[in-house]
C-alpha cells in the first residue's frame, strides 16, 4: 500500500510539471507578446519622461533598497537592482537557451551550426565597424562600440511573427539561432570588456563554486532548490568580482544540468519552465520600464559628440546587421560551406539581417555600462537605439512581407 502510494504521489508530480508548460505554452511560445510588453513598458515610461510627472518617475528608481545582514549588505538604487539583480534571471534564461541549441538543437552539428554563427559573426562586426569609424574623432564615444552589436529576441521574433505564414518556420529558426549566438557574443563582451574592475579573490570563490556546480551536476542530491541555493552564492561571489553580476545568470543557465531520469523533467528544464516567464512577462518590461524613461530634447543631441553617437548607432542597427548578415551568409553559400535554410531565399535572408538589427533591450544594457556616468551620452544612445530598431523592425517587415514585388520593381530598375 505504501509503495502504491509513492508512485501515486511521484505521478502526481510528474503530472504537474507536465501541465505548468500547457498553461503556458501558448504565452511562451508566442515570443510577440513579450515583445509587446516591452514596448508598451518602454513607452509608458518614454510618455512619463516628457510629461510632469518626470520627478516622480526619477525619485523613485533613485530610492535605495538595501538586502543582506551585519557587514553583508548590498545597497543599490532601484534601477540598479533592476539591472544587476532581476536581469540574471534573463541571462539565465539565454544561458539555458544557448546550452539547449548547443547540445541538442542547431548548433550541435557543424553544417548546421556553420551558417547562423557565420551570418550572427558578421551581424557583430560589420555594426562595430561601423560606429567606430564614424566616431573615430570622438574618442569617449568609441566604449559603445558593442551597442549596435546586439539582437533583441523577443522583438525580433514578434515582428516575424507577425508575417505568419509568408515567412517558413526554418526561416524563424534561423533567426532564433542568430539571436542565441549573438547573445553569446553579447556575453563574451560584457564580460570582458564592460567590468568594474576584477577582484581575484570574490572571482576564485564564484569559481569554486562554479566548479562545484559541474561536479555535483548530476549528485542525486542535487535538486532544482538546491542549485538556486548555490546560485544566489555565485550570483554574490560575481556581485563582489567586478563582472557584471546579471552576466552570473549565464553562467548558471550554461551549468545546470540538462540530463534527467526518465518521466522526469531535469534541473534545467525546471529551471526554464519557472524563469521564462518571469522573465519574459516582468523582468524584461520592468528593465524596459526602468530605462527607457528619455527626456526627448534637443539639448541632449547637441552634446559634443552625441550626432555621432546617433548615427553609429542607428546606422549600425538598421544597415550594419543587414549588410553584415547577408554578406557572410553569401559568402558561406558560395564556398559550398553550407546552403540556405530549407524554403528559404536571398530576400528573406536579407529581410531577417534587416529585422536583427532590433537592438533594443540588450542594447541599451550595454549602453548603461559603456556611458556610466554620462548621462547625456546615455540619454543620446537610448534615442539612437529606438530610432535604430524601429527602422529595422519596420523595414525588415515589410521587405518580408513585400519582397516578390521589391523583387520586381528591382529586376524592372535593373
Amino acid at each position: 500500500m505504501h509503495d502504491k502510494l509513492k508512485k501515486l504521489a511521484s505521478k502526481a508530480r510528474i503530472d504537474r510539471f507536465t501541465r505548468l508548460p500547457d498553461i503556458l505554452r501558448i504565452f511562451l511560445k508566442d515570443e510577440a507578446i513579450g515583445g509587446k510588453l516591452i514596448l508598451a513598458a518602454a513607452l509608458l515610461a518614454l510618455l512619463i519622461a516628457n510629461s510632469p510627472l518626470v520627478g516622480y518617475y526619477e525619485s523613485f528608481w533613485k530610492q535605495h533598497l538595501s538586502v543582506g545582514v551585519n557587514q553583508f549588505i548590498i545597497d543599490l538604487d532601484l534601477r540598479h537592482w533592476v539591472s544587476e539583480g532581476l536581469m540574471a534571471l534573463f541571462f539565465l534564461v539565454v544561458g539555458l537557451e544557448i546550452k539547449r541549441e548547443v547540445i541538442r538543437g542547431n548548433l550541435l552539428k557543424f553544417k548546421s551550426a556553420v551558417l547562423p554563427i557565420g551570418a550572427a559573426i558578421g551581424g557583430m562586426v560589420v555594426p562595430a565597424t561601423i560606429f567606430v569609424l564614424i566616431n573615430l574623432n570622438h574618442p569617449a564615444n568609441l566604449d559603445g562600440w558593442a551597442i549596435p552589436i546586439a539582437t533583441d529576441i523577443a522583438f525580433a521574433l514578434a515582428v516575424i511573427s507577425l508575417l505568419g505564414r509568408r515567412v517558413s518556420s526554418t526561416l524563424k529558426v534561423f533567426l532564433l539561432t542568430i539571436s542565441i549566438v549573438d547573445d553569446i557574443g553579447a556575453i563574451l563582451i560584457i564580460g570582458l570588456f564592460y567590468g568594474a574592475g576584477y577582484e581575484l579573490p570574490a572571482l576564485a570563490i564564484a569559481a569554486v563554486i562554479a566548479a562545484v556546480l559541474y561536479a555535483f551536476r548530476a549528485h542525486k542530491y542535487m535538486s532544482a532548490p538546491v542549485f538556486i541555493l548555490i546560485g544566489l552564492g555565485f550570483w554574490l561571489a560575481i556581485f563582489n568580482s567586478g563582472v557584471h553580476a546579471s552576466l552570473a545568470g549565464a553562467f548558471l543557465g550554461f551549468l545546470a544540468p540538462l540530463n534527467a531520469p526518465i518521466n522526469r523533467y531535469s534541473i534545467a528544464e525546471r529551471l526554464e519552465r519557472l524563469v521564462l516567464p518571469i522573465s519574459t512577462f516582468i523582468v524584461l518590461p520592468l528593465f524596459a520600464f526602468a530605462n527607457f524613461g528619455v527626456k526627448l530634447s534637443f539639448e541632449g543631441v547637441q552634446a559634443p559628440g552625441a550626432s555621432s553617437l546617433m548615427w553609429g548607432i542607428i546606422l549600425g542597427l538598421f544597415l550594419g546587421k543587414a549588410i553584415g548578415i547577408s554578406l557572410i551568409t553569401w559568402i558561406l553559400v558560395k564556398l559550398r560551406m553550407t546552403r540556405l535554410p530549407a524554403h528559404a531565399n536571398w530576400m528573406q535572408v536579407i529581410g531577417v539581417g534587416f529585422i536583427a538589427g532590433i537592438g533594443f533591450t540588450v542594447s541599451v544594457f550595454i549602453a548603461d555600462l559603456a556611458y556610466t556616468g554620462q548621462p547625456m551620452l546615455v540619454n543620446a544612445a537610448k534615442l539612437a537605439i529606438l530610432a535604430g530598431s524601429t527602422m529595422s523592425a519596420i523595414f525588415g517587415y515589410f521587405f518580408l512581407r513585400y519582397r516578390r514585388r521589391i523583387r520586381e520593381v528591382l529586376d524592372t530598375e535593373i
